[in-house]
């Protein structure tokens, strides 16, 4: 993990409509409180390099502790700060889903559940490997927020 003071501060996209306040939380972490047009969520965050790219892993605050029978799952963000603008892309589940049958994909081992709700079941290294190496593609439309003054 890797901890930039770059992302701290308040982010708009606002031809989206979209906001984030970035604050350091516990350790190497942050705090991220993400509004749209329609909600508001706060999200628990790491960041990493994986090869060249920086990767930031999601886990939705929920504020309490959702017992032994539910799984947080994690969003993987592909970021690129440069001075005030932060360009985020997401990765594009329907582009992972299609990538699922395609041989020789490199894509790393998923299970899906009768909902289709995906979960990656690869060690860490394997998975960082593959982020690292990931056909642009894999990642959604970049949304690029500029940080307020």
């Amino acid at each position: 993990m890797v901890f930039d003071e770059a992302l701290l501060g308040q982010w708009e996209n606002d031809e989206d409509g979209e906001r984030a306040t970035i604050e350091r939380a516990e350790w190497r972490s942050y705090r991220i409180s993400y509004s749209d047009r329609s909600s508001t969520r706060l999200f628990q965050g790491n960041l990493t390099r994986a090869g060249a790219a920086l990767v930031l892993d999601l886990t939705e605050m929920r504020g309490t502790d959702p017992g032994p029978y539910l799984v947080p799952v994690h969003g993987i963000l592909r970021v690129t700060l440069e001075d005030h603008t932060l360009i985020v892309a997401r990765l594009d589940y329907d582009r992972f889903m299609g990538m699922r049958t395609q041989k020789g994909s490199g894509l790393p081992a998923s299970a899906v559940d009768d909902r289709r709700n995906a979960v990656i079941t690869v060690p860490t290294r394997e998975l960082r490997r593959w982020l690292g190496a990931a056909p642009a593609d894999a990642f959604g439309e970049p949304s690029t927020f500029v940080r307020k003054p």
